[in-house]
């Protein structure tokens, strides 16, 4: 099927009309779009503040272990000590993360912060997806 429209009609669509549509629709989904775009920038930061949160604390234990001189073997390790059934969330922004994006974050955590996460998600929401894949990192 051939548009057998005369070619001005086809230039005003090209250069007139398809353009307004398009300013049209851009003014009607630029909100949903920015409010997309925003949502999906501040969870990446988000993330990724608590990744190197969890860094720095890793690091910062590990310089501190490799310092302090030698515990008697009857203390408490500090993942023991660390706020069993604490209130307060391993990090900030983490009750505001999905599970599946805890999970996935999941591997690249020390034994010592899984078993604070878990002890903080069982006390908490409980979210079973959570608690088995840090089982089975654990290996329990």
């Amino acid at each position: 099927m051939t548009d057998q429209r005369p070619l001005i009609e086809k230039v005003l669509d090209l250069v007139v009309y398809a353009p307004a549509g398009m300013v049209a629709q851009a003014r009607h989904d630029l909100p949903k779009l920015v409010a997309d775009g925003r949502a999906r920038l501040e969870n990446r930061v988000r993330v990724a503040r608590w990744i190197g949160e969890m860094a720095v604390t890793t690091g910062r234990r590990e310089i501190e272990k490799r310092l302090a001189p030698q515990q008697p073997a009857n203390e408490q390790s500090p993942v023991a000590a660390s706020r069993p059934g604490s209130s307060r969330p391993p990090f900030d922004g983490y009750d505001d993360l999905a599970a599946a994006q805890i999970v996935q974050l999941l591997l690249r955590l020390p034994h010592a912060d899984l078993h604070l996460i878990r002890a903080y998600e069982a006390d908490g929401r409980g979210r079973r997806t959570i608690l088995h894949r840090i089982d089975q990192l654990l290996g329990t």
